[in-house]
């Protein structure tokens, strides 16, 4: 179940003194099952690049494509596509509006005219992938924690079973531990249920840490588009448009050019690690 973006591109305030180009004859596959990550300065166009996939902001030019299917074509169901790639908004608790986390996590499979049985299985299957406690259930969704809220926020777009999951800065505002736990939830859900996940993000050291693949947006197309290592080679370059590596790249280029023949490629602290204790095993024994 590819996403496929066909020379998309998008303005804003179109034909006005206002018009902006969000998108510029952008050319994209994601394939199922991948892990990507996509970072850029503020107004590099990531957040409009995913608010296309599943039909929120309609393209101006080009073709958005899922499943083989051209999503623009008379009578696409965006509906059923909205299902299938479901997103999780920059501060999704905020949307959270039910009397219990339990209805308000039921209220997406409800609009999927799915039969209360369904309803109530895919809620509480949702509530227990997102590792909720099962009593905040029948808790208001405002009194729970800020990390809490989230999960259960996350559980709303869950319990609809899209086979992508997009998540626009999903931390954001989440003390480190918060952010901690979201992660690696996302990752879990790659990892154990299958989800194709879409990571918008500003933190470097989050797509480092976890994606497979990142795409680097700048004035409204992909600069970049590689694995992290790849992609992070590039430090020099990416500093140039307001982005940097993870701070560990960094060290470890000063390292290498201090002399340490250290690969400048370690992308996360365990990379770094085990690249400085072999440094150390070789040298010092």
């Amino acid at each position: 179940m590819s996403l496929v973006l066909d020379h998309v591109s998008y303005k804003y305030s179109t034909g006005t003194a206002y018009e902006i180009k969000a998108l510029d004859d952008v050319s994209l596959t994601i394939e199922d099952g991948e892990f990507v990550g996509i970072i850029g300065h503020t107004g590099s166009g990531k957040s409009t690049l995913v608010q296309h996939l599943n039909g929120l902001l309609k393209a101006t030019g080009g073709r958005i494509i899922y499943n083989g299917q051209d999503i623009y074509e008379k009578n696409y169901d965006l509906k059923d596509l909205r299902t299938q790639v479901g997103i999780v908004f920059q501060y999704p608790e905020h949307q959270l509006f039910g009397t219990t986390v339990y209805e308000d996590v039921c209220f997406g499979p409800k609009n999927q005219g799915l039969d209360d049985k369904e309803v109530a299985l895919r809620a509480f299957e949702a509530i227990q992938a997102v590792g909720l406690p099962e009593e905040c259930c029948d808790s208001s969704p405002f009194e729970l924690s800020g990390g809490q809220k989230r999960r259960a926020a996350i559980a709303g777009v869950l319990a609809m079973k899209p086979a992508v999951l997009i998540l626009d800065e999903p931390t954001a505002g989440l003390d480190p531990a918060g952010r901690t736990e979201i992660l690696n939830l996302i990752k879990d859900l790659h990892e154990h249920h299958g989800n194709t996940i879409i990571l918008v993000s500003h933190s470097m050291e989050d797509v480092a840490n976890y994606v497979d693949r990142i795409v680097v947006m700048d004035k409204g197309k992909p600069l970049y588009d590689g694995s992290p290592k790849d992609v992070f080679r590039h430090y020099k370059e990416l500093e140039l448009i307001g982005l940097a590596a993870p701070e560990v790249t960094y060290l470890m280029h000063d390292l290498r050019a201090a002399g340490f023949p250290v690969s400048p490629d370690c992308t996360t602290v365990a990379e770094a690690k085990d690249e400085i204790l072999r440094f150390l095993h070789e040298n010092l024994n």
